[in-house]
């Protein structure tokens, strides 16, 4: 074998190496399902444009979600944007599990905060969260776990606060999102800040939440809550 055509099978190696090596790396998205109505945002800040609306049981592919596992970026629609990881679900064991819990048995790809948001030391992130999720449990990237958001305001009146249909209890049950923490006590009457975004509850009058580890039932046009699920 001559020199010259043994550096040419050995370029043709290298190449066929790297060419493969590329394609290994490359792997169809993650498919979720969208567990209630949710924005999908231009950027991870609650603030930044909203692209798109995604319908509950949308299926939506998701390219990756941050290091904290908040907020993921995702496709619809023929548009990549930003969506809560906690109304993100996959099916696990038979169950739907939310990306936002980082179920083990489901491989999610990580994803930097982008560059227009690095400086901010992840609050969009937080933002984003709070706002469109029904918040997560860190309150900025890398940030502590349980950081607490903000507070319940006060009390508001409620009148006879019902208790929701069984159904409707168990459809909220089976459809959960991340906790938002808030100071202050969870009870019938308080009324949850404008930053955390709810969840709407299909073919109902109520919205719901995750309120300190609470399911809580509200009043989407008072934001006051009208029922607390009994922990199990």
């Amino acid at each position: 074998m001559t020199r010259k055509f043994a550096t040419i099978l050995a370029a043709a190696a290298s190449t066929t190496m790297i060419a493969g090596t590329a394609f290994a790396e490359t792997s169809p998205p993650l498919m979720a399902t969208a567990q209630g109505e949710f924005d999908i945002h231009a950027g991870i800040e609650a603030s930044s444009k909203t692209i798109a609306t995604v319908s509950d049981g949308t299926i939506v592919p998701v390219e990756g979600c941050l290091p904290d596992g908040t907020i993921c970026q995702v496709t619809f629609d023929g548009m990549n944007g930003y969506a809560p990881a906690g109304q993100l679900g996959v099916m696990v064991d038979g169950q739907m599990a939310l990306l936002s819990t980082g179920p083990q048995s489901v491989t999610v790809n990580q994803i930097q905060v982008p560059g227009d948001n690095a400086s901010k030391d992840g609050q969009g992130a937080a933002a984003l969260t709070g706002a469109a999720a029904g918040g997560a449990a860190g309150a900025a990237v890398g940030g502590p776990v349980g950081a607490v958001l903000g507070a319940l305001i006060g009390s508001a009146g409620v009148g006879a606060a019902a208790k929701p249909e069984p159904t409707t209890i168990t459809w909220v049950e089976k459809h959960p999102v991340a906790p938002v923490y808030l100071d202050g006590e969870v009870a019938t009457g308080k009324v949850i800040p404008d930053m955390v975004t709810l969840t709407p509850v299909p073919d109902s009058t109520y919205a719901y939440g995750n309120i300190n580890d609470n399911t809580v039932f509200v009043n989407p046009d008072s934001r006051t809550i009208v029922y607390v699920v009994p922990a199990s």
